[in-house]
């Protein structure tokens, strides 16, 4: 079997549940919710986890998932355990991964699939697969000498794509599982990395929990994939993708507090997100969408004369930098 590139066409649909996001974005960002407290952080990353390894058949509940987070002994097989203490340490290091670098994605794969769960993990396969599409149906996939030169050709796609990053990301999650470069995780992994790409888009996506959406509508999700490995077209597939992003926002959105932060918040904030960059005012007001102009100034002209950023300038022209992290 070969391997190509997915195609799809945007659709009204697509672009309907596209602009819902959007709405959805700007709702959290103007009341900081994505800055959500460490309790709901590590309920989403629990959902994540317990979503990811139950679409590939663990039985754990999010309670064992928080449970083993914490520390404390769950009754699970120890391959089960392994599974999620892997997906754990997986996630926990999104930030660092680099998400055109093929190098840091092998690294996410040894990490997801090390320990005893496969002799191969980090490398990629060289010996032919099949898989199972229905009971008694498999699907042979492409063939192992093509895997590095495809690979290549997806993360060259990621990186030259002039493509809105959210399609990048579902794009990758496909094209990804259809070349099924590792003999196992495959799954596991399209899912990781399309968060990790999902986070170039806001620093929300790191906590958003997808795949636990995905996990509750899987038989559907298999069979977009199995519609666009036999099409050659994922209009469906990316819509599906799109409407479990949406449903994962709604979450967010429903479950957190929207308390409006404080001026220490706020230039708390302010300062991990603008870290050491020249930004102004109006930048400002930008990040904080619910506050006024005066409201900035104060906030701005307290972080002076707390010494935690410097200004160049006057009034309107005025520009500011943080000296240094505040976190």
């Amino acid at each position: 079997m070969n391997w190509k590139p997915a195609y799809f066409t945007i659709s009204p649909n697509i672009l309907a549940v596209f602009a819902d996001i959007e709405r959805l974005i700007g709702r959290i960002e103007g009341v900081q919710l994505f800055r959500a407290t460490p309790k709901l952080r590590a309920r989403n990353r629990a959902r994540s986890v317990w979503g990811s390894t139950g679409i590939e058949g663990s039985t754990s509940s999010i309670e064992q998932i928080e449970a083993i987070m914490r520390g404390e002994q769950v009754g699970l097989s120890k391959k089960e355990l392994l599974e999620i203490r892997n997906a754990l340490n997986a996630y926990a290091k999104l930030p660092t991964y680099d998400p055109c670098s093929i190098d840091s994605l092998l690294t996410a794969h040894a990490l997801m699939m090390g320990g005893g769960l496969m002799l191969s993990a980090g490398r990629f396969r060289q010996n032919s697969v099949e898989v199972y599409i229905t009971e008694n149906k498999t699907r042979e996939m492409p063939s192992w000498k093509i895997i590095p030169e495809s690979i290549e050709t997806i993360f060259a796609n990621l990186r030259s794509s002039t493509e809105p990053a959210l399609l990048k990301a579902i794009r990758f999650h496909f094209d990804f599982v259809n070349l099924h470069p590792f003999m196992d995780g495959n799954g596991r992994i399209a899912r990781l990395w399309q968060n990790r790409l999902m986070m170039e888009i806001h620093p929300l996506f790191e906590f958003l929990d997808v795949e636990s959406m995905v996990f509750d509508r899987r038989e559907e999700y298999y069979r977009q994939i199995r519609i666009g490995q036999e099409s050659e077209d994922i209009a469906g597939f990316v819509c599906f993708m799109l409407e479990q992003v949406r449903r994962s926002l709604e979450f967010v959105w429903k479950n957190s507090a929207a308390v409006a932060p404080s001026q220490e918040q706020r230039l708390a904030i302010a300062s991990e997100f603008f870290k050491q960059t020249v930004f102004s005012r109006r930048d400002y007001v930008q990040l904080f969408k619910t506050i006024s102009a005066v409201t900035a100034s104060r906030d701005l002209a307290s972080g002076v004369k707390k010494d935690l950023l410097s200004r160049q300038g006057d009034k309107r022209t005025a520009v500011y930098r943080f000296h240094q992290s505040m976190h």
